[in-house]
């Protein structure tokens, strides 16, 4: 699950700009993966992009209380969709 502090960080390591309740905003991980999207009470929330670190690939889709329940996961080598809570088609 894709958790967020329930306050805008300010500028430490792991958050910036996730507000709970919140339309929008981004959350930068630790190791530099960063997710981008919706928010609703500090968990991932309607459409949103979680990039791994180091250009590992990425998830772009929707997102259901902090869960991704279908979208696109691009990895360097091709793209493959996932639906119906991550079981591929």
């Amino acid at each position: 699950m894709l958790e967020a502090p329930l306050a805008v960080a300010d500028g430490t390591p792991g958050v910036a700009g996730a507000v709970s309740g919140s339309a929008g905003g981004k959350f930068v991980f630790d190791d530099g993966g960063a997710y981008c999207g919706g928010w609703l009470n500090g968990k991932a929330h309607g459409y949103g992009v979680c990039t791994g670190p180091g250009d590992r690939g990425e998830f772009a889709g929707k997102w259901t209380h902090g869960y991704e329940t279908s979208g696109t996961y691009t990895w360097p080598n091709g793209a493959y969709r996932f639906t119906d809570y991550g079981r591929p088609m």
